[in-house]
């Protein structure tokens, strides 16, 4: 569907989702388990059907596989709920549910059916589950978690007083193991809740597993017996709910001449895509993207991850960015180096920012690199090397200016395909300016600026082809040589709304069918003695047609909604 708004064109959208999924029922869980260990290094996510263990209700729900656990005793998925599939609901579903086979009595449901799925990308989560029982791992993970990190714990067990099911939220400000009598090592957690009301006093709460005998300096109104903890390491940076990870509406950039360099710019992107823009210098491409991280005021909405972008400290931990110039890293450093000297901007502990490095130059192909210095690099090393710094710290957009300038359409089409690896195994979305509209191809959004105009066309790149004339198909005409006359003849052909030509390749668009159209065209030129090599009859438009066709004003933009 589409409706014209001046000479604008509005236009709905779909994008279809692809994974890799396996059934399994209650009685094969086991099976479901070792279908995920095997892709234990994914995003994984599933569908479940089964019943609650206390209540009997019927439960449907989606939700991101937290962990998994298969033992003698134990054999059970940990589950963060997504959406609750229930037509029919009497009380509203945990927001993390441990899975087990059908007749379970530990878990929280007994699951008939369970669909698990890949999603093919890299796991980037960093949260975490422990039942009650693993409170002394949590405490050995979390002490690593905990510098320069606010974490979030969601607990729900037991108040040791009374017994009464309970469920918190709160800050970690502690964790220790502590040695009981006889020797028995158990871990605690606290947490600090603040009040629902800005009234009293924060409550600290003892988190303790449930085998814990209370020693008489716990207090039982503050103690919980866990039965699950759910910990969010990096909750302190974590964006409101969005439904479009980058979004710019009327955005305008002002200097204080008045001049406007972009003007009510608007577009968006969803998790995962890949936009690239594209236009001449000074067409306001970089504008944009200063205003989009908030290097420069602006008018209008900005919003990475739902992060207003004039909120610096905070949006700057959801994109990382890519120079063109590779001068601005370390040349003595070297790569795993750099990525430790700008990782730290981020806040990040040292360890992390190692363990993450190493885990991106292994992915990169540049491990054996990690004890080089950068000035010894190849040009398209020092790329990877960059893209591996704006990725350390698991941005949610990763922009890029300008990457394949210099290079020879060989280097540029190897970086593209690596781009693509990047945005697929890690889910990174991206954007990314380039001067070569035909790199556009690569991508699920492209968005046009022309000087002066700001942005005249944004949508996907067979969309927006599609809004030429007969679709995006034209006659394709090859000469024997190049022959100046070749176009201005053509132009004149009857029916011809306009004429591209590349070298020896020239395509005539129309609105009328294209095989009169080519009888004309062969004839007009054999008239002036223009020798033809080849004719299509429907020659398909690309990008480079397209932005011809928008800079030159023979077709009019459309945007996508």
């Amino acid at each position: 569907m589409a409706r014209k708004t001046d000479e604008t064109t509005v236009i709905a959208e779909e994008k279809p989702t692809f994974v890799e999924e396996a059934y399994y029922s209650g009685a094969r869980i086991s099976e479901a388990i070792d279908w995920c260990m095997n892709r234990n290094d994914r995003e994984l996510h599933c569908v479940v059907e089964g019943n609650m263990r206390e209540t009997g209700e019927d439960v449907r729900f989606i939700g991101r596989i937290l962990n998994f656990k298969k033992g003698v005793l134990i054999r059970r998925f940990a589950v963060l709920v997504e959406e609750d599939l229930r037509k029919r609901k009497k009380s509203d579903l945990e927001k993390v549910l441990t899975v087990g086979g059908r007749g379970t009595s530990t878990e929280d449901v007994a699951v008939s059916q369970i669909t698990v799925q890949n999603y093919l990308k890299r796991n980037m989560s960093d949260d975490l589950f422990f039942d009650g029982r693993e409170l002394q791992q949590a405490v050995k993970d979390l002490v690593k978690m905990k510098q320069n990190r606010q974490i979030i714990c969601t607990v729900w067990g037991k108040r040791a007083s009374d017994k009464l099911p309970i469920m918190i939220t709160g800050t970690l400000i502690g964790s220790s193991i502590r040695l009981l009598e006889p020797i028995l090592p158990e871990g605690f957690l606290e947490v600090r809740v603040a009040p629902e009301e800005e009234v009293g006093d924060p409550k600290i709460y003892t988190i303790a597993q449930p085998q814990l005998l209370l020693g008489p300096r716990t207090n039982p109104n503050l103690t919980i017996f866990a039965n699950k903890v759910y910990v969010q390491p990096s909750s302190w940076m974590e964006a409101a709910a969005y439904r479009d990870v980058l979004e710019c509406r009327n955005l305008t950039v002002t200097i204080k001449s008045g001049k406007k360099l972009i003007e009510n710019v608007s577009f968006s992107i969803k998790e995962g895509e890949m936009l690239a823009i594209i236009g001449e210098s000074g067409a306001g491409k970089s504008t944009t993207i200063k205003a989009l991280i908030g290097d420069i005021p602006s008018t209008g909405v900005a919003r990475i991850a739902g992060v207003d972008s004039r909120s610096a400290q905070k949006v700057r931990h959801f994109f990382g960015y890519c120079p063109q110039d590779l001068d601005f890293m370390y040349d003595t450093f070297t790569p795993l180096e750099n990525i430790i000297a700008f990782g730290k901007q981020y806040d990040l502990p040292e360890w992390q920012l190692v363990n993450e490095g190493k885990t991106l130059l292994r992915d990169f192909g540049m491990l054996e690199k990690g004890n080089q210095p950068t000035k010894e690099l190849s040009g398209g090393q020092k790329r990877r090397a960059s893209i591996a710094i704006a990725l350390v710290h698991r941005p949610k957009v990763l922009l890029m200016d300008e990457p394949t300038s210099g290079l020879d359409p060989d280097n540029r089409n190897e970086l593209w395909h690596f781009l693509d690896y990047i945005n697929h195994e890690y889910g990174t979305s991206m954007i990314v300016i380039t001067h070569y509209p035909s790199e556009a191809e690569f991508c699920d959004k492209v968005a046009v600026f022309m000087r002066g105009k700001s942005l005249v066309a944004f949508g996907k790149p067979a969309t927006l082809k599609e809004t030429m004339p007969s679709r995006g198909f034209a006659v394709g005409i090859v000469l024997e040589e190049v022959d100046p006359r070749a176009r201005s003849t053509l132009e004149k052909v009857e029916g011809a709304q306009f004429v591209l030509q590349r070298g020896e390749l020239l395509k005539v668009f129309t609105e009328e069918p294209l095989e009169v159209i080519a009888e004309r065209c062969v004839t007009a030129l054999n008239e002036k003695e223009i020798a033809v090599k080849i004719v299509k009859t429907k020659a398909v438009a690309d990008m480079v047609d397209y932005y011809i066709a928008i800079t030159r004003g023979l077709i009019s933009g459309t945007i996508e909604k």
